[in-house]
């Protein structure tokens, strides 16, 4: 650790969103703590360092920055990736297009004319994929040699196509590396300045979501880790020698070098890291079991968190038929947000969303340029948004504008500009509510269990509104919600996760396989993290295998806890897959042998922070009252105000009200109260 390093105190979260680029910063000497919020520029490293400067931190005096950002996902949404091939096993390059042949549920799957994404907007067009000779059977022998011809042929091809990416996936490869290896060679050969990526990024079975995944790191790549190597040239003009850290789907943090290996693990970053936060506030708070809703300017993202534990998912998919293979976050967004333009239906009603008025020109209340009305317009207009108190004083809200723009898009409707804004606000919290439904009711869990938890800066205005909807008692209103993705990003530990295909019964006499195989993983991240200087002391290792019934083509993850796989092991563990079968199924067969498919290890290590002061700040929590159009009704009342930093612990604020902090406004429906409690955690609950 160099001088520099040892002097500098300041860790740091930066999470760029559609609309803001947030940042938090904790002085691990004296537990300071400031926050920020700037609009996010196309060149997302300038909005990095004007968050930085909007914090007043100086560079050099940051020890660690921990980063969540959205080039990867912007790239993909709006197919504005690199140009990119694809090379398949002989009779394979289709795979993208076929799909697992599942169709989307909604309005459109009865529709003939429905195409599958991928066909309609390719990430790889077809001229560009190659199927080459060659076969490795199921046992990773060879069956038929590489055509090394055949793979020169295609690179050349690819590179007169102007190809600047190639994804390599060839049949299974991830039991034997070696025609993957040799084909990037002869690629590397040809495309000397190509990016390229093989299924080595994540070797397992699957052949569809293992192909979509090389797939999408190979469009995305280019894009992520360019901007990683100019957000680390920046920083480093400005004498940064600290550490950067990249939050990755998987809940933790990877170092640099680890992040611009696997770049398709970093698509959704920044809601990654509010999960994360809302993972470790479950487990602080005594609400273990929380319901979640980021809120940010461009869409909402969801998650349902059990039992303080990171909810999973071992595929993740952006479309129908572009699916991550890997245990990632699950989290799920709609395009209903602040900026949500209001706009009609295709049947002509009013909706919110999903086209977004970003942050340019952003909502007409902004004054950049924006002309047709928000969500946070909607919110200006009913009075819920304080034109003084708005992100901190940064932005000046032209509410006349607003209400011009709400009452010039009502005319189609006949309403006023009050009866679409309180429309625009009930109907983005339907469609977040359901969205809630979809990752909570539709998987068979109770949701009175649960505690709702908004986040972003325009989830607390609509939290209590939702939680209604949805019959919940409870919401929680974490500290700094408008910075929460950033703070979970801080909050992160770093983790590694990796995986190898086996396919070995799972048997007492196939024991020694399957510990081998987890044996060697932990070693290679051991080995990796030491390479790249990281303290590996604290190092703890989380594991899992796939498993499956023999003759099925599905497996399913099944986390198992520490300790050597043994004969004896494998006896405890047959009966659990069997259990895990008959929850998760209704039903299970324990007369057919198990099948493991995968092992799985994580790399944990502990980051430690600091000790913040959260102490309340001196004065009156009331500020003054002001006119509130509460949504649902049509007149007016006056409401109070009150400072959300000078809340005494308990003391309670019945609703109607505002509570105002920095970042974010918490709206408290009539009939609810609010209070902090002991962590200044703003709890709403039924007033009694």
């Amino acid at each position: 650790m160099t001088q520099s390093e040892r002097e500098a105190d300041w860790i740091v979260g930066i999470d760029v969103g559609g609309t803001f680029t947030d940042i938090i910063g904790l002085n691990r000497a004296t537990g300071e703590v400031r926050d920020g919020k700037v609009l996010s520029t196309p060149e997302q490293e300038v909005g990095v360092l004007a968050a930085l400067a909007a914090i007043e931190v100086a560079v050099p005096e940051v020890a660690e920055i921990v980063h969540g950002h959205t080039v990867g996902i912007n790239a993909l949404l709006s197919r504005t990736g690199a140009p990119t091939g694809l090379i398949a096993t002989g009779g394979h390059r289709d795979l993208l297009d076929i799909g697992r042949m599942h169709r989307e549920f909604g309005d459109r799957f009865y529709d003939p004319t429905w195409l599958r994404p991928h066909q309609e907007r390719p990430i790889v067009r077809r001229e560009s994929r190659f199927g080459v000779p060659g076969r490795l059977r199921y046992d990773g022998t060879e069956l038929l040699a590489i055509d090394e011809d055949a793979v020169r042929r295609a690179a050349r091809e690819l590179g007169a196509q102007g190809a600047r990416s190639v994804a390599v996936c060839l049949m299974n490869s991830y039991i034997n590396t070696a025609h993957e290896q040799r084909t990037a060679e002869i690629v590397a050969e040809e495309l000397p300045d190509a990016y390229i990526q093989t299924s080595a990024l994540y070797p397992v079975t699957r052949e569809h979501e293992r192909t979509t995944t090389v797939a999408l790191d190979a469009y995305v790549g280019p894009a992520v880790v360019g901007y990683l190597e100019r957000l680390m040239a920046r920083l480093s003009e400005q004498d940064y020698q600290g550490t950067l850290w990249i939050m990755m789907m998987n809940g933790g943090v990877a170092t640099f070098a680890d992040a611009g290996r696997a770049p398709v693990f970093q698509l959704v970053s920044g809601p990654v890291g509010g999960v994360s936060g809302s993972v470790k506030l479950a487990n602080e708070s005594g609400a273990p079991n929380l319901l979640t809703i980021d809120v940010g300017g461009t869409s909402t993202d969801v998650a349902a968190i059990r039992g303080g534990k990171t909810p999973l998912t071992d595929t993740w998919t952006l479309e129908t038929g572009l699916t991550l293979t890997m245990p990632l976050v699950d989290v799920e967004s709609i395009g209903s947000g602040a900026g949500s333009l209001i706009r009609p239906s295709a049947l002509g009603a009013v909706a919110v969303g999903p086209a977004s008025a970003g942050s340019n020109p952003g909502p007409v209340c902004y004054q950049r340029g924006g002309v047709e009305p928000t969500l946070t317009d909607a919110c200006a207009a009913l009075g819920i948004l304080q034109p003084d108190l708005f992100a901190n004083g940064a932005i000046q809200l032209d509410v006349d504008g607003a209400v011009e723009a709400l009452r010039t898009t009502g005319k189609q409707w006949n309403m006023s500009a009050l009866e679409l804004a309180s429309a625009a606000y009930e109907i983005a919290c339907q469609d977040i509510a359901a969205k809630v439904r979809s990752i909570s009711v539709y998987r068979g869990l109770n949701v009175r269990e649960f505690a709702l938890q908004p986040s972003g800066s325009a989830g607390p205005m609509l939290a209590d509104r939702v939680g209604q909807i949805l019959g919940l008692d409870k919401v929680i209103v974490p500290r700094s919600p408008g910075q929460f993705s950033a703070l979970g990003l801080l909050r992160s530990d770093l983790m590694v996760t990796r995986a190898q295909s086996i396919m070995t019964p799972l048997a007492a006499d196939r024991a020694d396989a399957v510990e081998d195989a987890f044996t060697a993983l932990q070693d290679s991240i051991r080995t990796d993290l030491q390479d790249q200087g990281i303290d590996v002391s604290r190092l703890r290792f989380e594991r899992a295998v796939f498993a499956m019934y023999r003759g099925q083509t599905w497996d399913n993850r099944l986390p198992i806890e520490a300790g050597a796989v043994t004969a004896e092991r494998v006896g405890e563990l047959i009966p659990r897959f069997h259990e895990f079968y008959q929850e998760s199924y209704g039903f299970a067969a324990p007369e057919i042998p198990v099948v493991v498919s995968t092992v799985e290890v994580t790399a944990v290590i502990p980051r430690e922070l600091g000790s913040a002061d959260h102490t309340p700040e001196q004065g009156e929590s009331f500020l003054r009252t002001t006119r509130l159009t509460v949504p649902g009704t049509t007149e007016p009342v006056e409401v109070p105000i009150h400072v959300r930093e000078r809340l005494a612990p308990h003391h309670p604020v019945p609703g109607p009200a505002l509570i105002a902090e920095k970042f974010a406004t918490t709206l408290v429906l009539p009939g609810r109260a609010a209070h902090v409690d002991d962590d200044l955690n703003l709890i709403i609950e039924p007033q009694a």
